[in-house]
């Protein structure tokens, strides 16, 4: 092979190395607010609890060369809520977390968050599922559900 030839493959070959090495770690971002709403039981009281709110979701998405992706992300959750009894609660969380999967693949984290009452009525935790599935496009995806809750006092 020629010099000329040598340093034209040469610098393709490095060309494509930090390409490679660019695409690795370089990171997509997902921010996003999501409504979350529903019902829980104030197991101290056994009042019934609407509550409504939002969740703010930020997350980083690392893709390797292999068809992995790293992920760390970020949730907040506020909400109010209202019980039959005539109690008004409000609820905050905060979660940091990463995990490391293959695209396409699910993982669920618990996340959980405290109601204090505004009131006389009794605190209590609520517990919820988190759910986020990285698409083979790169999309993630984020779903809240399965609500529980135990008694705090």
């Amino acid at each position: 092979m020629n010099k000329v030839k040598r340093i034209v493959v040469s610098s393709l070959a490095m060309a494509a190395l930090l390409l490679i090495a660019i695409n690795a770690t370089a990171g997509v971002v997902t921010n996003v607010n999501i409504p979350v709403s529903g019902t829980v039981v104030n197991p101290c009281n056994g009042e019934n609890v609407a509550f409504n709110g939002i969740a703010h979701f930020t997350a980083t998405m690392t893709f390797d060369g292999a068809g992995g992706v790293h992920v760390a992300f970020h949730d907040n959750i506020h909400v109010t809520a209202t019980g039959d009894q005539g109690n008004s609660y409000v609820g905050n969380e905060e979660d940091v977390d990463a995990f490391n999967a293959r695209v396409g693949v699910e993982q669920t984290f618990v996340s959980t968050f405290s109601e204090i009452s505004t009131g006389s009525a009794p605190n209590f935790v609520v517990h919820v599922d988190l759910h986020i599935t990285v698409n083979p496009n790169g999309t993630m995806t984020v779903f809240f559900d399965h609500f529980t809750s135990n008694c705090r006092g």
